[in-house]
C-alpha cells in the first residue's frame, strides 16, 4: 500500500491545499442576507445546474455533501439494502479509507475485487456476479470505480464504456467515485461525461480541486436511488445553509475553472515525477494525474520525514505519495525535489 507525503507547509496536498480565492470571493458573496433553507434557494440550484450541464446529465439529481466520504456513502446507501452486495476493487477509497461507512449505512456486504491499481477487468466483475445464488448469496447490487483510482491510475474512456456497459448487462447500477475526476478529464483530454461512461450515479470532488469543503452527488438515474434525500439527511448533510457548500461549486464550474485548477495539479505532478526519475528513483507507477508514487529506501524516508510529515502504512513497500495540489507551483516542487535529494 503507498504511503501518503504531505508537507506541514511547502509542499501541500490537494486535501491540506488552501481554497481557491474565486472559491473564497463566492462565499463572501453568498453570505448576503437570508435565503431559504436546506437548499432551497437559488445559488443552489444554480450549482446543481452547473454539475448537470458539466456532465452532459439534464435530467439528473445533484445533492450536496461536506466531504467526499459523505458523497460516496450517500450514494451506495441509496443504492443497496442489507440483503446487497456492493462491488469495488481491492484498493478502493470506499473500502479502506471510509471506516466501514458504506457497510454501516446499507447494512450490505462490501465485497473486493482483485483489480490492476483499481483498474477492475471486466470479466472479473463478471465472474463474481454470475457466481452468486438467489438466496444463499449477497446480491450484486451496484459496483464502484474510482476515476482516477487510488494508485493514480487514469481509466480511458474506452475502458470505462467497456466496464459500466457490462457491469448494466450483468443487472449492477455503477458508481464513480470521482473526488479526483477533473485530474482524469484533463489527463484524458476528454469530455466529463466521457470520463464516467453511463455510470448511475458520480461523486464530484470539490474539496481537492479548490474548495473550502464540499463534494457532489450527481444522480443520473434518480429512479434507482430514490430514498438518496432521506439517506443525506439522516447521516447529517443536509445543510440548514446549503448554499455555502453550492455557491463553492457555481465558482468553480464557471468558465472552466475546475478543470484549470485540475489542470494546474496534473502539470506539477509531471514536473515532479520528471525530477523524482531524474534523481535516479524509481517510480511505483505512472503518474497519469495528479498524484506521485516513488520508492525511497528506509533511510531517504527517515531523513525526509526530518522535513516533511510522512505517512507510511506499509514500510516494507517502501513507497511514498506526493499529491499535487491547484496551488502547488514550481518553486514547491524544486523544494521538494531538494528535501529528496539531501535525503538520498
Amino acid at each position: 500500500m503507498a504511503a501518503m507525503l504531505s508537507a506541514s507547509t511547502a509542499f501541500a496536498s490537494d486535501n491540506a491545499a488552501p481554497a481557491h480565492p474565486e472559491v473564497l470571493e463566492a462565499l463572501r458573496r453568498a453570505n448576503d442576507g437570508p435565503v431559504a433553507s436546506y437548499g432551497d434557494d437559488p445559488v443552489t440550484a444554480a450549482a446543481a445546474d452547473a454539475v448537470k450541464r458539466a456532465f452532459d446529465s439534464p435530467d439528473a439529481d445533484v445533492l450536496f455533501a461536506f466531504t467526499g466520504t459523505a458523497a460516496n456513502v450517500i450514494a451506495l446507501a441509496a443504492a443497496a439494502r442489507p440483503w446487497h452486495e456492493i462491488l469495488c476493487s481491492d484498493i478502493a477509497h470506499v473500502l479502506v479509507d471510509e471506516a466501514g461507512g458504506p457497510v454501516r449505512l446499507a447494512g450490505a456486504q462490501l465485497t473486493r475485487l482483485p483489480s490492476d491499481d483499481g483498474l477492475i477487468d471486466p470479466e472479473v466483475l463478471a465472474r463474481r456476479v454470475l457466481g452468486r445464488t438467489e438466496v444463499h448469496h449477497s446480491q450484486p447490487r451496484i459496483v464502484s470505480l474510482t476515476q482516477p483510482t487510488e494508485n493514480g491510475r487514469v481509466w480511458t474512456a474506452p475502458a470505462v464504456a467497456e466496464f459500466v456497459d457490462r457491469a448494466h448487462t450483468l443487472g449492477l447500477l455503477v458508481h464513480v467515485d470521482g473526488a479526483r475526476v477533473a485530474n482524469a478529464i484533463v489527463s484524458l483530454g476528454v469530455s466529463p461525461a466521457e470520463a464516467i461512461g453511463d455510470a448511475d450515479i458520480v461523486s464530484v470532488g470539490g474539496t481537492k480541486n479548490g474548495m473550502l469543503f464540499g463534494d457532489a452527488i450527481l444522480v443520473r438515474r434518480p429512479e434507482h436511488f430514490d430514498g438518496i434525500h432521506f439517506v443525506q439527511k439522516q447521516i447529517g448533510h443536509l445543510a440548514s445553509k446549503h448554499r455555502f457548500i453550492a455557491a463553492q461549486f457555481v465558482a468553480l464550474f464557471s468558465e472552466g475553472l475546475w478543470l484549470q485548477t485540475a489542470a494546474q495539479a496534473n502539470a506539477m505532478a509531471d514536473r515532479l515525477s520528471a525530477g523524482l526519475t531524474g534523481l535516479g528513483l524509481r517510480l511505483a507507477g505512472p503518474t497519469e494525474a495528479n498524484e506521485v508514487f516513488v520508492e525511497l529506501d528506509t533511510g531517504a524516508h527517515r531523513r525526509l520525514a526530518g522535513r516533511y510529515l510522512v505517512h507510511q502504512p506499509d514500510p516494507g513497500e517502501q513507497v511514498v505519495r506526493f499529491v499535487c495540489s491547484w496551488a502547488t507551483t514550481d518553486d514547491d516542487v524544486a523544494g521538494a525535489l531538494d528535501a529528496v535529494r539531501e535525503s538520498l
